[in-house]
């Protein structure tokens, strides 16, 4: 579905317009302040909540202009963010001056992250409900839609709190569907899931588990061997850690070819046995 305006901060950050990406930012500082703002859609914001969060180790006088010259040239950016008569759908942005702060205004502009977030949400209110393919599909749309981190490289303390929301939702969403495809027996995609966890959190002993699993079924010992070596040299040199039982027992037991007809779900018990 196309969109008059959309706002990818997913990944690379990109605000586009009537399909056209906004190609040049006045001022360095009037890009963060639209994303700044766009967390807190609707709200004013403070000015000294603004400084304070895009200036964050200058000093403040009632002469500095920084703000005010941000202010000015995000406007211009966003003066071409109105809707025209012609539009079915009209959508806008606008950057409103309250009497202590701003505030910005949206009206029908997509957004990926608000997007994301509540695909998680409708996928975790579906399973809650037990329909467990309905929350899949919420899933792997939601999966399709996380491009990378939220404004990756951004180095300011208020974008990386909100990154590191944003990417435990995505840890949970990849478990789900990694945990789904083994229940489904589709073993390139637990390993795609897998990957995808391991990349962000590369100690996460249950993703190392589901692979091992998987590769036993399909009789691979060698790939089994391969990723308990992976786990335990990384637990061990970053970590000064052991594997958990469950890792261990389940390693030995592929190896020994005593996972052959046992379910995922059944390794609940061996991990429970494990302790």
């Amino acid at each position: 579905m196309d969109h008059t305006i959309s706002v990818h901060t997913l990944g690379r950050f990109e605000l586009n317009i009537q399909g056209k990406p906004v190609q040049r930012w006045q001022a360095g500082k009037a890009r963060d302040l639209f994303q700044f703002l766009l967390l807190r859609l609707g709200c004013v914001v403070p000015q000294e909540t603004l400084r304070e969060a895009l200036w964050p180790d200058s000093s403040w006088s009632a002469n500095s202009s920084s703000l005010k010259v941000a202010v000015h040239m995000l406007r211009r950016v966003l003066a071409n963010c109105q809707a025209s008569a012609e539009d079915p759908s009209p959508s806008s942005l606008r950057l409103v001056t309250r009497e202590t702060g701003y505030s910005l205004l949206a009206t029908g502009v997509w957004v990926d992250s608000e997007v994301f977030d509540d695909l998680v949400d409708q996928g975790h209110r579906a399973e809650s409900a037990g329909a467990h393919g309905e929350a899949s599909k919420y899933y792997r749309e939601a999966a399709e839609l996380y491009r990378g981190d939220y404004l990756a490289g951004a180095p300011m303390e208020w974008a990386n709190v909100h990154r590191e929301w944003l990417r435990s939702r995505f840890l949970y969403v990849l478990q789900r569907l990694a945990e789904t495809s083994l229940i489904d027996s589709d073993p390139l995609s637990v390993m795609r899931h897998c990957r995808q966890i391991l990349d962000i959190e590369p100690y996460r002993e249950e993703s190392y588990r589901m692979l091992m699993f998987t590769h036993a079924q399909l009789g691979q010992l060698n790939q089994v061997r391969r990723w308990y070596d992976i786990c335990t040299a990384r637990l061990r040199e970053d970590l000064q850690m052991s594997p958990e039982p469950a890792t261990e027992l389940l390693y030995s037991r592929a190896m020994q070819g005593q996972l052959g007809g046992l379910s995922w779900e059944s390794l609940d018990a061996l991990s429970s046995a494990a302790h």
